[in-house]
């Protein structure tokens, strides 16, 4: 999956070159093999999938069971595909967070912790720009966090989304403000509630734990729009 994600924008190319060729068959390769591999469980689909997708294939059933090969394996490829990955994640938990649109480009700086982790970071600097929507990126040991900008924990190091010219600073930093504050009210009166004994010792236990869920969830609130808010500040 991860591999066709990484490929899905040169296959859209409209130029059939040597790349996007490369590309094709790679995946041809990978859906094969997937086919093979659910035919177990799913033989009269996968044969279905195979007689479309690969005609004048033999049929899956009559296919040898795929076997890696792990003179292929890197290791130092692997690392770095999980980082890039990490990374992507980081920067669309971002835009969660703030509600920015996976259209807008955003600019990363990825501050990590030693020249190993720049290196893995910067040989897959194309898959993270692709599936993280990023027009610019910044990498360095050490880099320092800019200003107004949210921030994630990646592998060997963090993650820095600028959102000046994205969001309004004054009128985030006050969405927030606002939230933690009407959090922290329901909280206090859940909490009001569960210190009256006579509640807690009456009520089902049912309406009891119900009630300690919804002051987990307010606590949660709470603490995540403060992590934003220190974030922004």
């Amino acid at each position: 999956m991860a591999l066709a994600q990484i490929k899905k924008a040169v296959i859209n190319r409209e130029t059939l070159d040597a790349e996007k060729k490369n590309a094709m068959a790679i995946l041809s390769y990978v859906l094969k093999n997937v086919l093979d591999l659910l035919h177990p469980v799913m033989p009269f689909i996968t044969e279905e999938l195979n007689s479309i997708l690969f005609q004048g294939s033999e049929m899956v059933i009559s296919r040898p069971w795929p076997t890696a090969d792990e003179s292929l394996i890197n290791k130092d490829i692997e690392v770095a595909f999980d980082q890039a990955f990490a990374v992507v994640e980081a920067v669309r938990g971002v835009r969660g967070r703030y509600s920015v649109s996976p259209a807008t480009k955003l600019k990363a700086v990825v501050s990590v912790d030693d020249a190993a982790t720049e290196a893995s970071v910067n040989a897959c600097l194309a898959i993270i720009t692709e599936l993280g929507g990023i027009e610019s990126i910044t990498v360095g040991v050490k880099a320092a966090k800019p200003k107004f900008s949210a921030s994630a924990v990646v592998p060997g190091g963090e993650l820095f989304i600028p959102l000046e010219g994205i969001l309004d600073p004054a009128a985030e930093i006050a969405r927030l403000e606002k939230e933690i504050e009407k959090a922290k009210s329901f909280a206090a009166s859940i909490e009001r509630k569960l210190s009256n004994e006579k509640f807690v010792s009456g009520a089902p236990e049912a309406v009891v734990n119900a009630e300690r869920v919804k002051l987990a969830t307010q606590q949660d609130i709470i603490a995540k729009n403060q992590k934003a808010l220190e974030e922004l500040k």
